[in-house]
């Protein structure tokens, strides 16, 4: 069981949605200073589908932050430090050091929008869509000495909250949307729990049902195997739609990306040497045959961004050349504070 000081100062680390959404409720409730620190890779990450940039959402809105590469040589941070400050992380691109974590004195948490520990890695709403997985969860979790050493995710659990991701949700994006107001809704709750004088129950992280699933590059691990049937295609194409570029296909040798993807089942079943080929465009809509059904594909980006639907015909044909299929395979996405 623990109990938290009067906490009257925020300090938040990361650069996700939600700690861009979050810093804005914090900014507008005059009870608490606010400190942000992100990092410059996730300043210049889009984090909505019209591109919007987290710096731009900052400036948009006031927001002041300090970036930097290593928050462990950031000679602000200690200084900001009191026992009435409250750490939350929320995606941060960095690993606290010792003295870090103990100069918080066990208010240094993150928040885990995951059904822990299930989903531990990155990419969480991908992996969750090609699962077919709807399992939404907020969770405070401590920061603890383990993450130093590269353990993460494992501290205790301090409060939980559980729910289910309805069934209209398909792309990044749409979990993003639901998540997001899930979790500013349930850090104000924790906020208000700790300054009412709550004691909070912790539990570790049951390791036993755990699952772990490495970060994704979607231009490096997003390309389409149209030896996969329908519905795993689908999910695929849905995993790596908004706000990413798209899942990763050829036409006539043009890259492609590929979004806003439904299946049916009408036509069909088709022969495996018809996956790929578009056999109808009806009302702004490509047909593609796949195993052993339909891909209605809505949208066709270009290599720059440019919507190229329009400029398809029927006959042409989606393929992945199997080179690209095996470095997808092949790939290991690292992640850094900085641009490499």
């Amino acid at each position: 069981m623990m109990k938290f000081n009067n906490i009257n100062h925020l300090i938040l680390f990361g650069g996700s949605r939600c700690c861009a959404e979050l810093a804005l409720e914090i900014s507008k409730n005059h009870a608490y200073k606010l400190n942000i620190f992100t990092c410059k890779r996730q300043l210049e990450e889009p984090i909505y589908p019209d591109g919007k940039k987290l710096k731009e959402y900052f400036s948009d809105n006031s927001l002041s932050y300090v970036s930097t590469d290593d928050i462990t040589d950031e000679p602000e941070l200690i200084e900001l430090i009191t026992e009435n400050t409250l750490g939350i992380g929320l995606g941060e691109a960095w690993t606290f050091s010792t003295e870090i974590i103990e100069k918080f004195g066990g208010r240094l948490v993150d928040l885990m929008g995951i059904p822990l520990p299930k989903y531990r890695g990155g990419a969480h709403y991908t992996w969750q869509i090609l699962m077919e997985n709807k399992m939404g969860s907020c969770n405070i979790q401590m920061v603890n000495e383990h993450t130093v050493q590269g353990v993460f995710d494992s501290g205790e659990i301090i409060k939980t909250e559980n729910y289910n991701f309805p069934d209209r949700v398909r792309s990044p994006n749409d979990y993003f949307e639901v998540a997001v107001a899930h979790e500013i809704k349930f850090v104000k709750e924790f906020l208000n729990e700790i300054n009412e004088g709550k004691n909070f129950h912790s539990k570790v992280p049951e390791e036993k049902f755990s699952t772990y699933f490495p970060r994704l590059n979607t231009l490096k691990h997003g390309f389409i195997n149209w030896d996969w049937n329908t519905r795993n295609i689908e999910n695929f194409i849905c995993a790596f739609d908004d706000p990413y570029q798209g899942a990763t296909t050829f036409v006539d040798n043009k890259k492609v990306h590929l979004k806003r993807c439904v299946s049916e089942y009408f036509d069909g079943p088709f022969h495996p040497f018809q996956s790929g080929l578009i056999y109808r465009i009806y009302e702004g809509s490509i047909f593609v045959a796949s195993k052993p059904g339909t891909l209605i594909i809505k949208t066709v980006l270009d290599e720059n961004g440019n919507d190229i639907t329009s400029t398809l015909r029927y006959g042409q044909r989606f393929l992945t050349p199997t080179t690209y299929l095996e470095n997808a395979m092949k790939h290991s996405a690292e992640y850094y504070p900085y641009y490499t």
